[in-house]
């Protein structure tokens, strides 16, 4: 008689934080920003995902005297808006579009850290704003694993959002329920969490409704 003993997976699991950013669009109704990721990419490679990566040094420092348990996956969360899809979620005093890019192009070259944009820009970030409102974790299998929590918030006003074109290489307003449709005729990938998420987004009319409702 033998018996077989299943081997852990060798992959690390990383902590990570992903962000639904809504609107409401032009025509009416809930949008949420969706990006496309690189072909090259080691994870989800083609895919269209929602801004997010791994919690970093940064993200942990910096919340280390925040009320929040999940201080660092909100910081997370923030940071990779401004670093995927150029949206600063964030107060900053009267600082020119120029410079703003300007930190974010340093920022994604790796010349500055996510302090160092804070501090020059001037920051005033509220941890509160996004709001939480799921968790999931790559099964074994693929070659980098994540423990991910998920966050929503509202695009901030007058922001255009754009693409990296390192690891992002488009970015695009849909609507929950287009998305969906657009992946079931096979014309966008979408991996699992994206998917139910945008199964979720779409019971909701605009970002007051979906933000409300997320937050139960």
């Amino acid at each position: 008689m033998s018996s077989t003993t299943a081997m852990p997976d060798p992959v690390p699991i990383r902590d990570a934080a992903t962000v639904a950013v809504l609107r409401d669009g032009r025509g009416g109704g809930l949008e949420v920003l969706l990006l496309r990721r690189h072909a090259s990419h080691v994870f989800g490679a083609g895919a269209d995902v929602f801004p997010g990566g791994a919690v970093d040094r940064d993200d942990v420092e910096l919340t280390r005297d925040a009320d929040l348990t999940d201080g660092p996956w909100r910081m997370a969360a923030l940071r990779e808006c401004f670093e995927e899809a150029g949206l600063l979620c964030a107060t900053h005093d009267a600082k020119t579009a120029d410079q703003i890019a300007d930190q974010r192009r340093a920022l994604n070259a790796g010349r500055c850290d996510w302090r160092d944009v804070i501090d020059a820009l001037e920051l005033e970030l509220d941890l509160s704003m996004p709001v939480a409102f799921a968790r999931w974790t790559t099964p074994p299998g693929p070659p980098k694993r994540y423990a991910t929590r998920f966050y929503a918030l509202a695009a901030p006003d007058e922001q255009c959002a754009q693409a990296d074109g390192r690891e992002t290489v488009a970015a695009e307003w849909m609507a929950p329920a287009a998305a969906l449709a657009d992946a079931d005729a096979g014309r966008r990938w979408l991996m699992t969490p994206t998917r139910a998420t945008l199964i979720q987004l779409a019971h909701y009319r605009d970002t007051a409704t979906a933000l409300a409702g997320l937050r139960t």
